[in-house]
């Protein structure tokens, strides 16, 4: 009995201990398991910090850094429990050599999940096929090559509008509103310039032959800059369209330029870039009064989340967002949302979210999202504004073109110089 009794407390003590190690077994594999909370997820942001750009640049720059304060303000990464979205910056001066060096360093020193730029198309076009090699994705911001997303990369993607729907729009409202018989295009020859100074000429090719091409000419924006023989040519040709391709500093020279050479045209029309800087009203003042504008969007943009956007950079900035700055913040919805529904920092599940992006109507900043084979978002569309005076008489962009978006009706030709300048 003694010895049976015994057995049973040994028995008692054995079913206890394996009890006991059991919940320690499960307790250690539970946690082991566990993974470990992500505090950051960090996005490589590459764009022109400094450099001849950086000037036209800040305005994106500043909705950038607007955007990623305002997202970890209001809890950051909700699918990641919080984890704050960590903007790593890299200024590639505007310069592609750069921009590959930086995002070499960016990928593999910092180990970011996913690269946000590069602002200009020569250095996105560059990066590209660096973010492919290694199979991060890259959201692109602002650039506008249609290259950019022809070379059959996979990790690229593409939210604003491009060169050729772009260029397509502004040519058509040219060609139904303005109806030139001659028309001609300045541009600044680099990878942006020379891409809308080929697809603008296919497309009179195609679509308005009969349209008289007088001048089609591109220039060197390095300083110092002097268009004097260009703008000579101009004047001589005549154009009842003049075209324009021009950052922020050529698009001032060109204007002063033409106006101290006494070259008057009926009618300008800009590809966005430096003329939707508030600086080129500043410095060309009444000069700029009747030119037009195209754009990737305007402030007056109706759409409810666009004026989200808007009022809260004017409410942090004191001036107006510019397009490339709406374009910017159209990108970053992008970037955010793939990340969120990822819910990693793996580059390959951001990839795979950005694949199945479908931002619906009524959500988009400027328009819905959704990518085709290239990319390139299937519903981007741009605008046309024209400067003229507001309520206070003061010189502003207002959308024209699409009809539907339109808050002011076009104002054609330009006055003669001396009653733009004469103006009130």
């Amino acid at each position: 009995m003694n010895k049976k009794a015994i057995t049973k407390i040994q028995a008692l003590i054995i079913v206890i201990v394996v009890i006991i190690a059991a919940g320690v077994a499960g307790f250690w594999y539970m946690t082991s398991m566990q993974k470990p909370k992500v505090e950051e997820v960090k996005v490589g942001v590459v764009m022109p910090l400094s450099g001849p750009v950086a000037e036209y640049a800040l305005h994106s720059r500043r909705m950038v850094e607007m955007l990623f304060e305002e997202y970890n303000a209001k809890g950051g990464v909700k699918s990641l429990g919080g984890a704050k979205l960590v903007p790593v910056w890299a200024d590639d001066k505007g310069n592609p050599s750069t921009a590959v060096s930086e995002v070499e360093r960016l990928i593999t020193v910092e180990k970011v999940s996913v690269i946000f730029g590069a602002f200009t198309s020569g250095s996105t076009l560059a990066i590209a096929p660096i973010c492919e090699k290694y199979g991060v994705p890259l959201v692109v911001m602002t650039a506008f090559s249609e290259k950019i997303t022809r070379q059959g990369y996979k990790y690229v993607f593409r939210s604003h509008v491009t060169t050729t729907p772009y260029i397509n729009s502004m040519m058509d409202f040219i060609i139904k509103k303005l109806k030139p018989k001659t028309i001609a295009h300045v541009y600044e020859d680099s990878v942006w310039g020379s891409t809308n100074a080929e697809i603008t000429k296919k497309w009179l090719e195609n679509n308005a032959p009969d349209v008289e091409i007088v001048l089609w000419e591109g220039y060197s924006r390095k300083p110092p800059i002097d268009l004097t023989a260009l703008v000579l040519k101009i004047k001589e040709a005549k154009p009842d369209v003049l075209i324009c391709s021009s950052y922020l500093q050529d698009a001032i020279v060109l204007m002063k330029t033409m106006y101290e050479l006494d070259c008057y045209v009926p009618n300008i029309v800009a590809i966005g870039a430096g003329f939707t800087d508030p600086k080129f009203i500043q410095e060309v003042d009444k000069l700029a009064s009747g030119v037009f504008v195209a754009c990737y969007a305007n402030y007056d943009n109706p759409r409810v989340n666009a004026q989200e956007v808007i009022k809260a950079f004017y409410n942090k900035y004191g001036y107006w967002p510019t397009g490339d700055a709406l374009a910017t913040a159209q990108d970053f919805q992008v970037l955010v949302d793939a990340i969120e529904r990822a819910a990693s920092t793996d580059p390959k599940d951001i990839y795979e979210a950005l694949k199945n992006t479908n931002i619906p109507e009524e959500e988009g900043v400027l328009y819905p999202v959704k990518f085709d084979e290239n990319g390139d978002n299937v519903y981007a569309f741009s605008y046309v504004t024209q400067i003229q005076k507001n309520d206070k008489g003061e010189l502003e962009w207002f959308t024209v073109w699409p009809e539907d978006y339109a808050t002011r009706s076009i104002i054609t030709p330009l006055l003669p110089y001396e009653d733009r300048l004469n103006d009130p």
